[in-house]
Formats: structure tokens, sequence, C-alpha cells
């Protein structure tokens, strides 16, 4: 398998029936690896590009296909959504994409079908256009849950900026900050005092100072955690403070709490992302404890300052980053998730001192995995309250209530926009 449509199929594939994610697809796939770097960043166009726009494509598909494409020709079914992706919205020759997609399924003898598809969509392609909504991208799991709670025009604004190639934000170090022009050095744009945003162009290893270990990749909306405990924490020596961390890797709050001397105590439950999270932390010369652990199955000889929980989630305020969550059927697993979610708040009350806070964050803006588990856990644990978020922060996300903060997928706060995420402040009474 050499051509880069036929390898681009294969991902794809892999990522829509194995369930895989696009990077472990991506590298995992023999053929990718043999590519050259023209041809790799060609194949992540296609695949990034087609998952995006599964929604629009599939309805292209169900329009013009009488016939349901059979199971044994799912991979005919991914050259045909990664041909339609390129007709109508990637610059490149028609005839060049229905002659590879023709070629590469003469191996399935239904070259004929995919020719006079393609060639169907080319003619049709400004009357298509007109008529798919960009809305059809997202699934009716998010969507709907969307609409409900920030309305209509907030889900076509976020359906835009789907479709948009993500930036990376960069967090400085606070130690080298003023010793370099990092705008210069990383070209890219400041967008808060510590973090830069650049384009994704190239390795992230291959950036400037990164072996040196003087910054790591940490989205804004991710930092606002750390941000807030510092804040709340802001008149105390860091180093009396103890910071549980929960679902610590890949690192950046862990390397948050330590550049701000937090006595932090960071747990993971998965072997690969320990070794990840070591490993960041060798390159950024940082030391901290870690344990690799179920939190759910730990018992604990001491109470914290504060417990971090970054919990697992579905990940639905990243889909512009992982746009493959697009065709898989989270919602499914959503209730499994929400349980998970309210068990490690269960156990945090526990392990939170008397007046101490549990600071709870997901990167999901889905109100079963956000709201409505704070809401439940506050009605059933009378010892904990909601406290309020800091008001300097409160102006990068929407305070759906006193103590929770809602990060959107939005381009109107900050230049190139934010990842959703939702952080909930809850407070242990001190009478408990």
């Amino acid at each position: 398998m050499t051509n880069s449509r036929e390898i681009a199929t294969q991902i794809l594939t892999d990522i829509s029936e194995k369930e895989k994610f696009f990077e472990t697809a991506i590298f995992s796939n023999r053929g990718f690896n043999r590519l050259d770097k023209r041809d790799k960043a060609f194949v992540k166009l296609l695949v990034l590009n087609t998952l995006r726009r599964n929604g629009q494509i599939i309805k292209v598909i169900k329009k013009l296909v009488k016939n349901p494409i059979k199971r044994r020709d799912f991979f005919v079914l991914n050259l045909i959504k990664i041909s339609i992706c390129q007709i109508l919205f990637l610059d490149i020759k028609e005839y060049s994409i229905v002659n590879t997609a023709v070629e590469i399924s003469k191996k399935y003898k239904l070259e004929k079908f995919v020719n006079g598809l393609l060639r169907n969509i080319c003619r049709k392609k400004k009357e298509i256009l007109l008529n798919i909504k960009i809305e059809s991208n997202l699934p009716r799991w998010i969507g709907n849950d969307i609409a409900k709670n920030f309305g209509g025009n907030y889900l076509k604004k976020l359906s835009k900026s789907l479709i948009e190639e993500p930036l990376i934000d960069i967090k400085i170090k606070e130690e080298y900050l003023k010793k370099r022009n990092w705008e210069r050095i990383l070209n890219g744009k400041f967008v808060a005092n510590d973090i830069i945003r650049i384009e994704n162009t190239g390795p992230i290893e291959d950036k400037p100072f990164y072996n040196d270990g003087y910054w790591w990749v940490q989205g804004l909306s991710a930092t606002l955690p750390v941000k807030i405990i510092t804040k709340i924490y802001k008149n105390n020596h860091k180093k009396d403070i103890s910071v549980l961390e929960v679902g610590a890797a890949p690192g950046g709050k862990t390397f948050q709490l330590i550049e701000k001397g937090f006595r932090t105590t960071s747990i993971e439950i998965s072997n690969r992302r320990t070794k990840r999270l070591k490993e960041n932390l060798n390159r950024l010369k940082y030391k901290t404890k870690i344990l690799c652990k179920n939190f759910l199955d730990m018992n604990f000889n001491e109470k914290y300052d504060c417990v971090l929980i970054d919990a697992p989630c579905s990940a639905s305020g990243l889909i512009q980053k992982k746009p493959e969550i697009l065709i898989k059927n989270k919602e499914i697993n959503i209730k499994e998730l929400a349980k998970k979610q309210n068990l490690m708040l269960s156990k945090s009350k526990y392990l939170v001192k008397n007046g101490g806070y549990i600071i709870y964050c997901v990167c999901s803006i889905h109100s079963k995995e956000t709201t409505e588990i704070i809401e439940k856990f506050l009605k059933k644990n009378k010892c904990i309250e909601s406290v309020s978020v800091d008001s300097e922060i409160c102006n990068l996300g929407v305070v759906i209530k006193n103590g929770m903060l809602m990060i959107l997928p939005d381009t109107s706060k900050v230049r190139g926009g934010l990842d959703g995420f939702f952080i909930s402040i809850l407070r242990k009474k001190n009478d408990h």
C-alpha cells in the first residue's frame, strides 16, 4: 500500500472500525510511517478534514446512494468519504481524486459504482454545498445538549469553529519568560501572560528549547484550574499546601503546581500515560510524587488541603483537536463516565481537610458530565458547598451557577478560540 489516499482510507477505517484514536491509528500504520514528510502531511489533512466533515459527507452519501453500502465494503465507504471531502471541501484537482479512487476500488470490484458516484458529485458540487448545513457535523448527543443549554446560535458558531485547523498553546516556564523573545522564537502570539499560541507546523519536539525543558504544551483552558488554586492560596506559603492531583498525565497541571511550589502528589491510572508523565517531568527537570494506581481503589493515610480531579470524560470540549470523537457514539459511554465522575467526587470528600477545596474539571461541555454531576453531588453532600469563581478568570467563560465555570469552544474571547472546559470549585465546610 503506497498511495497516500489508500493509506488515509485505511487510517480512517481503523478509527471507525477499531475505535482507535487518530494519533494511534496514524503512527501504527506501516504505510504512513514509510511516507515522506510531504505525503504524511497530506494524509493527515485528508483524515482530519474527513472526520471534521463526517456529518455533511454522510448526508451526501445518503442522498445519492439508494442502496446502503454493505458491511464488507466498509473500506470502500471510507474511500468514498475521503474522496467526497476532497471534492467538496479541499482545493484538489477533481480528476486526480476520481481517478485515484477508481483505481483503488478495482481491488473490490466496485470501480464503476465509485466512478459514477464521484462524477455525479463533481457535477452537482455547487448544489450539494448549498444544501448541507455545517451543523450536520455535530452528532446528536453533542448537538442536542448544546442547543438545549446554550441555544441554536451557539451551535452554529461551534460548528464553524470545528472545521478550522486548531492552534497549539505553549506554556512558558516563569523563570524563562522574560529571558527570551518567545513570540519571535516560536513564531506565535501571547494569549495570556505565560502562554503563547502557535500554528500546528511540524513535530513539536523540533521547536526551539523543547529539549531544554523551557516550556510545555498546555491549552489555555486547561491552565485555569491551577490558576484558581493559586488564587485560593495566594496568602499561604505554597510549600505548606498539599495538593492531591487525580488524573495527572500528560502533566500540564502537575507542572503548574510544581512551578508554583505546592506540595503535590500526582495519581495516574494508566501505565502508558504515567510513563509519558515521567518523561515530561525529566525533560522539564521537575520532580514530584507520582502514584500509578486506580484512585478509587486506594487507601490514603492523610488528608489534603486541595484535591484536583481531572476526571475521565467524553472530551466533547476537544472536538476540534480530536475530531475522531465525532464518529464515536459517546452517548453510550456518558452514563458510565458520569458514574465514575461521581465516585471520584464522593471519594474526594473524605480526602480533603475541613475548610479545604475540591476542584473538579473535565474537558467536556456536555451537561451530564458537568452541571448535572455537581448539582447531584451537592444535593447529596451537605458538608460541601460551591464557591465563586475568580472574576478575572470568569472573563474567559460562562458562569453557569455559583462556583461553576464553563469555557465554551469560542473564538470571541481569545484570538484563535479556546478548548471547551468545565470547572467547579467546591469547599468542605469547617464543621464537618
